[in-house]
């Protein structure tokens, strides 16, 4: 015998479902408040440099690159803290704008290397202007003492975290 409309219980007479608790609010962990804090920066430098027809991490590789020297995908790709993949595609961006270009290197000849043009250095330095007004920004929001203790904090962080014993 199948069910009908008539024999069913109405919804608004079934018991309330319990729902699931979400903890509202952020995570409490030290890698979640590193991760926002570096994602505003990121953010506040992003919208600085989008006039310059720029993304974030193009800046980042034309201020590699703003010594003069030449790199491969993979030096760059390991200063950047990103994939050679990643890389790739921001280089091959930054060619399409004219800002870099590609050469063989005379070490290796499979091994390309990626240089600032004319127009990269110009855009290199304007960058890097605007990346610098914005940590001076963040770093006179900040008393001395706040600056520098974070500062110090930070460098803990990092050269302790590679050290951490694992197997409590």
């Amino acid at each position: 015998m199948t069910e009908t409309s008539a024999t069913r219980t109405p919804r608004s007479a079934q018991p309330a479902r319990r729902r699931e608790t979400v903890q509202s609010g952020p995570p409490e962990t030290l890698g979640f408040h590193l991760k926002r804090a570096e994602q505003a920066l990121i953010a506040r430098k992003a919208g600085a440099v989008r006039a310059l027809d720029l993304t974030e991490p193009q800046c980042k590789v034309l201020g590699y690159l703003a010594d003069g020297s030449a790199k491969s995908c993979t030096q760059l790709s390991r200063e950047a803290l990103v994939t050679s993949q990643t890389m790739t595609g921001i280089v091959k961006n930054l060619e399409s704008k004219g800002l870099v270009e590609r050469h063989a290197s005379p070490d290796h000849s499979r091994v390309m290397l990626v240089s600032l043009t004319d127009a990269g250095a110009e855009r290199a330095a304007a960058a890097s202007d605007l990346s610098r007004r914005v940590e001076t920004r963040l770093r006179q929001a900040m008393t001395d003492e706040d600056y520098t203790r974070l500062i110090r904090l930070l460098g803990r962080v990092a050269e302790v975290t590679s050290d951490l014993a694992l197997d409590d």
